[in-house]
């Protein structure tokens, strides 16, 4: 992990992750859709906070304005990783698509988001 540019794409790809697991369940995709949105808009943790997953990978910030700011940040990219994350999930025709399916079962990096 060499910068802010890696950090930010190791906690999106652990967001998709968690993301495909949500769909995993749902045959639709509008029940995915409800889901996932319940997901995004769910308050996560910030760095260096408790339940904070990814432990010292992440420099925790320096006050809670940054904190917010980062969550705000965080929060937009979460809208469109589940955006996209759903239109690659499933097919126009609403089947789900099989091969990102499998990636639900599969860990990033061995860690996971909460």
């Amino acid at each position: 992990v060499k910068g802010g540019a890696d950090r930010t794409l190791i906690y999106l790809t652990l967001t998709m992750q968690q993301f495909l697991k949500e769909c995993e369940r749902f045959k639709t995709r509008p029940d995915a859709e409800k889901a996932v949105h319940a997901l995004v808009i769910k308050q996560f943790t910030v760095p260096g906070g408790p339940g904070w997953s990814l432990g010292g990978m992440f420099p925790a910030p320096g006050d809670l304005q940054e904190g917010e700011t980062w969550r705000l940040y965080m929060k937009q990219a979460r809208e469109e990783v589940a955006t996209r994350t759903l239109d690659v999930v499933f097919h126009a025709d609403g089947s789900k698509n099989k091969w990102w399916n499998s990636f639900a079962k599969r860990k990033f990096m061995g860690k996971e988001l909460k």
